[in-house]
Parts: structure tokens; sequence; C-alpha cells
């Protein structure tokens, strides 16, 4: 259960890696930082620790445990936010250090962050059972360490057995409500497949816009569609797959257009293979277009996060187009250089926020599309 308090307080917590750049160490811990603002917190303190791997049992070393108990005493801490993806028992642990100084504080890793976000950004019954199936999967291993816990428990009071009956039954009801929900996201994955058949059918060239969260996709598909869905300055603005039609001139027909999830630096596969079926209209369309914020410092690093999800996904290179949003930020952005690095993927320039570029925009679409 969250705290109480209206906007709780977090703690960062991360590794540094002596024999790496410590820039992106920094753009890490800034990433991790929108994540928590997103979900509705604020920053009050960062323990950083450097080392190049993990402790077994706390992450952190037994010092820097000590150190993190009185900065959570002094700041009030409410949520610690693990800037990393580590074992359910780690956090276990981690969490029963930290109960000394706050009985009700919450622990979470990266992962824990990211489905606390799609659980406050949900909307559609779809997305709530792709976040309720992620979280199963990511509780399984602590529900068995639950029941261990419980066998240790037992086996301390001369109760011998009771863990064990414990830990099969928790096991048994998290695999059935797994398969329960795998089921249901099952039959609304063939529902989409059958939607999408279906225009492919009737002639009608679909586009998918994906990019890295907050690339602004969302922007360009209501520039696009004529609708007004909901934008924001923050990662995870958009979960649900939102498709519309929109008049291609150049065609001289209609494109179906579709947006979806955001995508994000370490994106478990867990995240990734619990929204398969909102990812269907991507893998699917006939041209994907990567919308990449031209003015982000770390847009090449972005780029290549998004090119690992699109093989991991099973996306063509030839059905991927590149289009470099918000050049209205960038006054410096070296275009000639860009079309000759991306040339493959026929770059082009906008602005989504002030219309800039959008009849070339419109012309690639055609002559991709009719390609």
């Amino acid at each position: 259960m969250i705290t109480q308090r209206q906007i709780p307080r977090v703690m960062l917590i991360g590794l540094s890696d002596p024999f790496k750049n410590k820039e992106d160490m920094l753009a890490d811990f800034e990433e991790v930082e929108s994540l928590v603002s997103t979900f509705g917190a604020t920053v009050y303190a960062a323990l950083v620790q450097n080392k190049t791997r993990g402790n077994l049992d706390t992450f952190i070393g037994p010092g820097k445990v000590e150190e993190a108990l009185k900065e959570i005493m002094e700041k009030e801490i409410d949520i610690v936010v693990i800037n990393d993806a580590i074992k359910p028992g780690q956090i276990h642990n981690l969490l029963l250090a930290f109960q000394k100084s706050n009985p009700k504080i919450l622990v979470w890793d990266r992962v824990s962050l990211i489905l606390e976000i799609f659980s406050k950004h949900a909307k559609t019954a779809e997305a709530k059972l792709q976040i309720k199936f992620a979280k199963l999967r990511q509780m399984g291993p602590r529900i068995y360490g639950m029941g261990m816990e419980m066998s240790n428990q037992a086996a301390g009071i001369g109760a011998k057995g009771i863990g064990e009956t414990n830990t099969e039954l928790m096991l048994r009801h998290w695999q059935t409500e797994k398969k329960k929900i795998q089921e249901e996201l099952d039959v609304l994955s063939k529902r989409k497949m059958e939607q999408i058949d279906h225009r492919k059918q009737i002639g009608l060239p679909t586009i998918s816009l994906v990019g890295y969260t907050n690339a602004g996709k969302t922007t360009l598909f209501n520039r696009l569609t004529g609708l007004k869905d909901f934008v924001a300055n923050v990662l995870f603005a958009t979960l649900d797959s939102t498709v519309n039609k929109f008049y291609l001139k150049g065609l001289g027909d209609e494109v179906y257009l579709s947006d979806t999830i955001g995508f994000i630096k370490n994106l478990p596969p867990l995240l990734i293979d619990a929204f398969k079926s909102t990812l269907l209209e991507t893998v699917n369309a006939d041209l994907v277009v990567h919308i990449i914020d031209s003015a982000d410092p770390r847009m090449e690093e972005k780029i290549k996060t998004v090119e690992e999800i699109f093989k991991n996904l099973g996306i063509k290179k030839e059905n991927v187009m590149y289009v470099f949003n918000k050049i209205e930020n960038n006054a410096t952005l070296n275009r000639a250089k860009i079309t000759n690095d991306f040339k493959e993927f026929t770059p082009s320039f906008i602005s989504a926020k002030m219309g800039d570029g959008m009849t070339e925009l419109m012309n690639l679409f055609a002559t991709r599309l009719k390609s």
C-alpha cells in the first residue's frame, strides 16, 4: 500500500561503475528521476555506490545500507527506488533493513516503478490486464520466497510441513491466475489480429508510429488524424494502442494510423511480452515510422534502444522510416549528416507541434507505401 502522503518522497539508489562513463550514469539517473516524476512523486535524496556489481544480499553494501537508513530518517523517505532490475530477495532484504527507519516504506526496483506508472495510466481493460499479467510474472519468485519464509518459521515452532503447504497453495494460485489472464489476453490478441487482417483484405495501408517515450508520437498522431488524444511532457503518456484513419493525398486513399506505447532503455522483456497484443499494430504495419526527438542530447543512444526492440519484435528494417521531430527545439541540427547517416530509413524532419515539414512527410509516406 502506498503512503498516505500526497506527494511521496523518493530516494534513488544506484551503482556507478568506475570503469564506465560518468555522464551515462548521470543520464540514467535523470531518466529514473523523470520516471519518479511521472509516477507523481518527488526525489528528495540520491545514493550512489561506486561498484561494478551489486551485493548479492542487499544490492548495496552494508555501509551504504546504514547511510541510506540515516537519509530515510532525515528526509522522511516514503519510497526507495533502485535504478536497476534486481532480485526479489534483494528487495526483500532492503525492505527489512529500511523498515527500521520507516515501517511503512516501500522498496521498488526500476521494473516495479515502471509497472506502477503503467497501473496509473492504464485506461482500457486490455491495458489493465497486460499490467496485471506483467505484475504476476514479476511477483512469481516473491510468492515462492514468502512460502519458504513461512516454512522456516514453521520449522522454528515445530510445525513441520505447514510452510511447504503454504508455498504450494500460493504457487498454485499464482499459476492459475497467470493462466487465466494469459487466456484473456490471447482472446484479445486474436480479435486484434482479425481487425488487422480485415484492414489488409479491404486494401487500406497501415502506418504505425513508434519511438522512445516522449518523442512526440501522440502529437503527430493528433495532427494527422484530427483527434485530441492525451499529450503530456512525461514518460509513458500513451499506454493503449489508438487507431484511426486519415486521408493521404499522395496515395489518393485513406490510411490507418496507429499510436502505441513508447519504449525506454532497459525495458524489461516481461513488459514487452505482456504488451504483445498492443504491439501487434506495430509488428503488422506496412510502414513503421520511428519518431525521434531531434533535440535530445542522447538521440543516437535512444535510436539504438528502439532498434534493439524492433529486432526483438521481428520488425524488418525495410519497413522502417525515421522521422526527426521537435526541430523547433534544435536550431543547430545537422540535417545533412543525419540524412547521410540514416539514408536507408528515408529520414524526414518535422515539428509535430508547429506543423513544419508535414507536406514533405506526407509525400514520403505516399512514396514508401507505393513501393
